[in-house]
């Protein structure tokens, strides 16, 4: 059981960071992009830094990738520079 649950573990820690620009982003978009965004399978985490104009976002590459999180904004009705 112990060789299971170490393999769990290491699953979970291969999340990754993607930062992503977004055009125009206001704090009125937040709400939108953050629902676009948890949609995706294998989200774990979304930040946004309006001052930067950019989105962080944590995830699980073997559910999605940075494409998948790049159509999520697209899809949100957001630009991407």
């Amino acid at each position: 059981m112990k060789g299971n649950e170490s393999r769990v573990k290491d699953m979970r820690q291969k999340s990754q960071m993607a930062v992503i620009s977004i055009r125009d982003m206001t704090s009125e978009a937040v709400p939108k992009l953050a629902q676009s965004f948890k949609e995706v399978p294998g989200v774990e985490s979304v930040a946004f830094n309006l001052e930067l104009q950019v989105a962080s976002v944590e995830f699980e590459p073997q559910q999605c990738s940075v494409d998948t999180l790049l159509r999520a904004a697209l899809k949100a009705g957001y630009k991407l520079p």
